[in-house]
């Protein structure tokens, strides 16, 4: 089933503002401010791609971890994580996410702009992505995927409605539309990685 954007902003309004929101449960003032954020654990209920419910006695509150094109976050609905991060305008925005077996899972720094956040194409020459380590990786021509095989790939992360491959140096520009049925722009390289999402309106 399709989640669309006003779905998941209606139900972090419901879940992230009413009753008793995790994300302010039992937390010292102190804590509120400081640089790392604070952390909250819970049990995992409604995934929604990158975005997921975490509960506990107190109440619930929707979890924001990134993007899903940058990386996907594999969180199943019944774990118990605790999650490092701040209350945002959707719900809680994670730092961190630490599982019940101590794997810790890093989602972007609590100072700063986020990983995912102003990736450019075309930085730096030679192989390999830009100094910023989000642009395109370069490949040799030889080594560079079909179009059908990087429609394929945009399709098992979600895109639908592909269209307009349009050719850059090092990437190929894509119209199409995202999980949430947005309109986007999608940065894909030769080698078929994904590394930028932009609105398309």
């Amino acid at each position: 089933m399709s989640i669309t954007r006003t779905t998941l902003l209606a139900l972090a309004t419901a879940i992230g503002v009413g009753g008793s929101p995790l994300a302010h449960a039992e937390t010292p003032i102190r804590d509120v401010t400081a640089p790392g954020g604070i952390t909250i654990t819970g049990t995992v209920g409604d995934v929604f791609g990158n975005k997921f419910v975490l509960q506990d006695d107190s109440g619930k509150v929707l979890v924001e971890s990134g993007p899903e094109w940058h990386r996907r976050i594999a969180v199943q609905p019944g774990e118990k994580v605790t999650v490092s991060g701040r209350p945002g305008p959707g719900g809680f925005e994670a730092f961190a996410i630490t599982r019940a077996d101590g794997t810790r899972i890093e989602v972007r720094p609590a100072g700063g702009p986020p990983p995912w956040g102003g990736a450019r194409a075309d930085r730096g020459p030679g192989p390999g992505p830009g100094p910023d380590g989000r642009g395109p990786r370069h490949v040799a021509p030889p080594d560079e995927k079909s179009r059908a095989e990087l429609t394929e790939i945009l399709g098992r992360a979600g895109y639908r409605d592909i269209t307009d491959f349009d050719r850059k140096r090092h990437h190929f520009e894509v119209e199409a539309r995202n999980r949430y049925g947005e309109k986007v722009e999608v940065h894909i390289d030769f080698a078929g990685n994904i590394y930028k999402e932009k609105r398309d309106d």
